[in-house]
Formats: C-alpha cells, structure tokens, sequence
C-alpha cells in the first residue's frame, strides 16, 4: 500500500511541473518580440563554397583532426560574440527547382552558411579575418558575402 500512495503522491506532482512548464513555454510564445532584422547592426549571410576534395578531406578526417577544426570553428564564433547571430550548418545535397515543377542537383560548391551582424563591410570584414574556413583549411575554399535587405511590412 505504501508503494501505491508514493505513486499517486508523484502523479500529481508530475502533471503540475508539467502544466507549469507548459504554461511558461505557452507564455513566452505568447510574447511580442521586436522584429528579429532590427538588431544593432546589418544582417549579413556568409555562405561557404569549397570544392568536393575538400569536402572528401573532412569526411575522411580522424577524430582528432575534426576536433582540431572544431576548435577553430568555437575560438572563431566565440571572437565574433553576439555578432553571429547563427553558426549556421555545413551544407550537402543541394537542388536547384525550376518553375515547371523540375529539380536537378545544384553545380554550386556551397558547403555551409553562417549568419553575422555588423555595423558596415568594415566591421564584417574585421570579423571575418582569420575565419577557419579561408585560414589554410583548403586552398579552393572561399567565403561568399550578401547583406540582407529588410522587407517592408514584414
């Protein structure tokens, strides 16, 4: 009988910090944010273009050396700060859609993306010295900048 009045007693107890939990995620849905693209600076999108070698390189790497460039990866987002607003992925498996309906597996060397806010090119390009991804890893690997632009009314 013990055993049944700790399970009823942890039950309720259960259901109630779930409830809360509920509520506070609810709540904070709930919220009215800003505009995300009205931060303190520009929004920029940083996309990664390295050739299939490259890629085969990283996929063959040992453990050891994918930590190595992970490091490099963490002291660079960690120098950018709140200026990367997304680390961003790597990329694979591309397609390029068409407006009759077709796809066909995109020719682009895109490898990954990343999101940065700066206040001019100046700033970005401060930002981007010394980036993992142009500092030796390949020799084809480049870095590709668009800013964005704010859509009115959105």
């Amino acid at each position: 009988m013990a055993k049944a009045t700790k399970k009823a007693a942890k039950k309720p107890a259960k259901k109630s910090a779930r409830k809360s939990a509920s509520k506070v995620t609810k709540k904070a849905a709930s919220k009215k944010t800003g505009n995300p693209l009205k931060k303190s600076g520009k929004r920029f999108l940083i996309i990664y273009h390295a050739p299939i070698d490259a890629m085969e390189q990283t996929m063959n790497a040992s453990p050891e050396q994918m930590e190595k460039g992970m490091a490099l990866w963490k002291a660079w987002a960690k120098r950018a700060g709140s200026r990367l607003t997304d680390l961003g992925a790597p990329l694979v498996n591309g397609k390029r859609l068409h407006s009759n309906g077709s796809s066909a597996p995109s020719n682009r060397d895109v490898t990954g993306y990343s999101l940065l806010e700066a206040d001019d090119w100046e700033e970005l390009e401060d930002l981007l010295s010394g980036h993992p991804h142009i500092s030796g890893w390949h020799p084809g690997a480049t870095i590709e900048v668009h800013e964005t632009m704010l859509m009115p009314g959105m």
